[in-house]
C-alpha cells in the first residue's frame, strides 16, 4: 500500500513538472462535436493537438489479450510516446495515423516515468471547437482566501521554467493553485506566504481535481 501511494505521489509530481511543457489546448467532446469513450477523470484533462507528426505506428497485444495501437507524436515541444487503447481505435484511425500527419485528441499521463499521450481520436484534418461549443476561460476573483504558507513551493518544469504551487482554503474547502513562470515575483511569494490574500485567475484542473491558475495576488 505504501509503495502504491508513493508511486501515485511521484507520478503526480512528475506530471505537474511536465505540465507547462506538454503540448495541447484544453477541450471537451461537446466543444468538438465528438462522441468519445472516456474513463473516470479523463474529461477534465482532455487536450487537442493539431498537426502532429506521427511515426512508428504498430499494434501490440497486452497480457489480457487486448490489441492496442502505439506510436510517437512529434510537436514543436518534442517527440512523445502515444497510445490508442483497444476500444478507442478503429482501422480508420490507424490509416489516419499511418499517413504521417494528424490532429489528435487525448489525455496526458505517464508511462515508465515519461509523458505519454492516450489518444481518443485521430483526424486527418484540423479539429476546432464548434461555434458556441466552448467558453473562453473567465478570469475570476476569490476574496478572503487563506493560503497555507508551508505549501508555497517553487518547482522547475522539463522546459527549465520555474513555477509556484500552493494550496488555499475558501468557504471551508481546500484547493490547489499554480502561478506559472513569468507571472510571479518575490512579492507574489511574500503575499502567498502571508496567509490571507485575494486571488485572480482562471479555474483549470490537474489530476482530476480543480486547480486555480493564478494571474495576480493581492493582500
Amino acid at each position: 500500500m505504501k509503495n502504491s501511494l508513493r508511486q501515485w505521489f511521484c507520478t503526480g509530481l512528475l506530471l505537474l513538472g511536465f505540465a507547462a511543457a506538454l503540448p495541447g489546448q484544453p477541450t471537451s467532446p461537446q466543444a468538438l462535436g465528438l462522441t468519445l469513450s472516456l474513463r473516470a477523470g479523463e474529461a477534465a484533462k482532455l487536450v487537442l493537438i493539431n498537426g502532429v507528426r506521427v511515426s512508428g505506428v504498430q499494434t501490440y497485444t497486452s497480457a489480457a489479450g487486448r490489441t492496442h495501437l502505439k506510436f510517437s507524436v512529434g510537436t514543436p515541444e518534442g517527440t512523445f510516446d502515444a497510445i490508442m487503447y483497444a476500444g478507442d481505435w478503429t482501422a480508420a484511425d490507424r490509416r489516419v495515423l499511418e499517413a504521417g500527419t494528424a490532429s489528435v485528441v487525448g489525455v496526458w499521463g505517464t508511462f515508465a516515468n515519461r509523458p505519454s499521450l492516450s489518444v481518443k481520436k485521430a483526424s486527418a484534418s484540423p479539429l476546432a471547437p464548434q461555434a458556441g461549443g466552448a467558453a473562453t476561460a473567465k478570469v475570476v476573483r476569490i476574496d478572503q482566501v487563506t493560503v497555507n504558507p508551508a505549501s508555497v513551493r517553487k518547482f522547475t518544469s522539463a522546459a527549465q521554467k520555474v513555477h509556484v504551487t500552493y494550496t488555499f482554503s475558501v468557504n471551508g474547502k481546500t484547493y490547489q493553485g499554480v502561478v506559472y513562470a513569468g507571472t510571479w515575483s518575490t512579492g507574489t511569494l511574500d503575499l502567498l506566504r502571508s496567509g490571507a490574500v485575494t486571488l485572480y485567475g482562471t479555474w483549470s484542473s490537474f489530476d482530476g481535481k480543480p486547480s486555480f491558475v493564478t494571474s495576480r495576488v493581492e493582500r
